[in-house]
C-alpha cells in the first residue's frame, strides 16, 4: 500500500497536481468515480451474465476509486489500513454474529 501511496504521489506531483488535489475535491473524484463504476450495472439484471468487457471497464472504475481514496487518506493524513481495521472492529461489535446472521440491519436497530 505504502509503494502504490509512494507511486501516486510521483505522478500527482511530476504533473503539478497537488494543487488540485484538495480534500474537498478528491471527495468529490471518489464519488464521481464510483458512480462511474455503479453505471456500468444501472441496468444489468441479477440473472445477466457478465460481460468480460463490463468486468474490464469495472476495474479501471473501481482503481480510479482506489487511487482517489489513496490520495484523499494521504492528504487527511489517515492510514486507511488502519482505519479499515478500526471500522472492522466497531462493525463486528455493532454486528455481532448471533443476532445478525442473514439479517442485513444492525441489532441495535428495529426490524421495519
Amino acid at each position: 500500500m505504502k509503494q502504490l501511496i509512494e507511486e501516486l504521489r510521483r505522478f500527482r506531483d511530476e504533473r503539478d497536481w497537488g494543487q488540485f488535489h484538495t480534500p474537498k475535491d478528491l471527495a468529490i473524484s471518489v464519488s464521481v468515480e464510483a458512480a462511474e463504476l455503479l453505471e456500468l450495472f444501472q441496468w444489468q439484471k441479477e440473472a445477466d451474465q457478465l460481460d468480460p468487457k463490463v468486468r474490464d471497464k469495472a476495474s479501471g472504475e473501481a482503481a480510479d476509486v482506489l487511487m482517489y481514496l489513496l490520495l484523499l487518506c494521504d492528504r487527511l493524513e489517515i492510514d486507511l489500513v488502519t482505519a479499515a481495521r478500526d471500522k472492522l472492529d466497531r462493525n463486528r461489535r455493532r454486528f455481532p454474529v448471533a443476532g445478525s446472521r442473514g439479517v442485513a440491519k444492525p441489532v441495535d436497530q428495529e426490524a421495519d
